[in-house]
């Protein structure tokens, strides 16, 4: 006979990170959730999906901070913020989302760069959301980041004056998104 759990056991076993994706494809397909859920249209368990979300970037922040991964799980949750403070799928689960953005906030939230601004100083948790599922898809594809700086390089390809200061367009770039200070930026901004 096995011994019943404790309850620090029971937080023990809430608290670890379950298996994230691996590879890019694996992304792609949490990322297609994501924008369903933020869409309102997910078919699948939203309450397991935002709890795996936040479980994994408590995890990545607990293990160093500002890695690629912890980049996609931040915004990974700015993607499906409406979703987990409007809907309001369970409170258990907008807690931990909240103690996960705090959890990113407290520990990169101090760090330096050079940057002189950061797309998280305009926030963008309404309309221009629409957009951020690029963001993710860009940073769960490192292999393409050569062909994405030539376009960058590239004057032409960049947009009229007007859509020249979108993040979207033109100026991201893998460096200033996965930034320690972005990331707590929108841990900040995170509507709750």
């Amino acid at each position: 006979m096995t011994n019943p759990q404790t309850a620090e056991d029971r937080r023990d076993d809430e608290v670890r990170p379950t298996p994230g994706p691996t590879t890019p494809a694996e992304w792609d397909e949490l990322i297609a959730d994501w924008d369903e859920m933020r869409h309102g249209y997910y078919l699948g368990d939203a309450q397991a999906t935002v709890l795996k979300c936040a479980k994994n970037l408590e995890a990545s922040v607990a293990a160093g901070g500002a890695g690629p991964e912890t980049a996609l799980w931040t915004l990974g949750l700015v993607l499906i913020g409406p979703y987990v403070i409007y809907a309001r799928p369970d409170a258990a689960a907008e807690a931990r989302v909240m103690e996960a953005m705090g959890a990113v906030e407290r520990a990169l939230g101090q760090a330096s760069c050079e940057h002189e601004e950061h797309p998280c100083d305009d926030a963008p948790f309404d309309e221009e959301l629409d957009n951020f599922r690029y963001v993710l898809e860009m940073l769960a594809h490192p292999e393409r980041d050569a062909d994405h700086e030539a376009a960058l390089a590239d004057e032409e390809n960049w947009p009229d004056e007007e859509g020249a200061q979108s993040w979207y367009e033109g100026r991201m770039t893998r460096e200033i998104w996965t930034c320690p200070r972005n990331l707590a930026g929108f841990a900040g901004a995170f509507p709750g």
